[in-house]
């Protein structure tokens, strides 16, 4: 996927944290006054896609493998974390492409 979102939601609050995903991958979670954080707990996480087309052949896309539908919703995502009090060691969210 080289463009798109990820946003976690606390189970206990419901408080969001999101980012959009970089070409490389990477993301940082921010709260919704724009400050980088993501506090300890138990999360819900959303990914997802967004592809630009416009004015491009279908041969000619370059947003990467299409990412399943399921994983935009935080019912059926099926994707949870939890973050420790002190952990600062990055979170690896890895997406099932095939047919499930």
């Amino acid at each position: 996927m080289r463009s798109g979102s990820v946003e976690f939601r606390s189970v206990a609050d419901g408080s969001r944290y999101a980012s959009r995903i970089g070409t490389d991958g990477s993301f940082t979670l921010t709260d919704q006054d724009g400050e980088p954080r993501c506090p300890a707990g138990e999360y819900e996480i959303v990914v997802v896609q967004i592809v630009l087309t416009e004015d491009l052949a279908a041969d000619a896309h370059q947003h990467g493998g299409t990412v399943p539908r399921r994983y935009a919703d935080y019912y059926t995502s099926g994707l949870t974390t939890t973050r420790g009090v002190a952990d600062t060691t990055p979170l690896l969210v890895t997406l099932a492409t095939g047919d499930e």
